[in-house]
């Protein structure tokens, strides 16, 4: 396949509203990870209530509250994608990428984790990891944002199938019209 068609195909896939409700199903599993992690260190701090919390506090009252709010937007924002505004859905990308500067507003994201098993922490940032990959590409596309041939950089993008970018082909359209 070649560069022209592979960037059409990845365009199509990265603004579709299938790929865009896989950003949201990310979104949500990223905020579960979180609660069940939160989940086990309140336990710990049940049975040791003299451990250090560090900044756990503030994940209850402002980090937890602040990513509940984004998930809740990024759910109102496929409605209004499936309506065909992905504007709001690319907003909600752009804001979960500037999640660092949020996070270090509260303290980073804390020593708490460090009290866990360490698998708590590695599904969390597994999860917002995927999350935020597959927002970029949709914030991206939706606002122009590639340079040059980013989209084909596997290491910006994720992995390219492209077996699977086939199934972005218009009816009766081949690869040799978009090349």
């Amino acid at each position: 396949m070649n560069k022209i068609a592979k960037k059409e195909l990845l365009a199509r896939k990265f603004t579709c509203i299938e790929y865009m409700t896989e950003y949201v199903e990310c979104f949500n599993k990223m905020i579960d990870s979180l609660l069940i992690g939160m989940g086990a260190f309140q336990q710990l701090q049940q049975q040791n209530p003299t451990i250090e919390a560090h900044n756990f506090s503030a994940w209850e009252s402002r980090g937890l509250p602040n990513l509940e709010g984004d998930r809740a937007y990024a759910i109102d924002a496929l409605k209004k994608a499936k309506t065909g505004d992905p504007s709001y859905l690319s907003s909600s990308a752009a804001s979960l990428r500037g999640i660092s500067k949020d996070v270090d507003n509260i303290g980073g994201f804390g020593e708490w984790w460090q009290r866990l098993d360490k698998k708590y922490e590695d599904d969390f940032l597994l999860k917002l990891k995927q999350a935020k990959k597959i927002g970029s590409n949709i914030d991206y596309t939706i606002c122009g944002d590639w340079l040059d041939d980013e989209i084909l950089d596997e290491e910006i993008t994720g992995s390219i199938d492209e077996t699977e970018l086939l199934n972005y082909l218009k009816s009766n359209e081949n690869l040799d019209d978009i090349s």
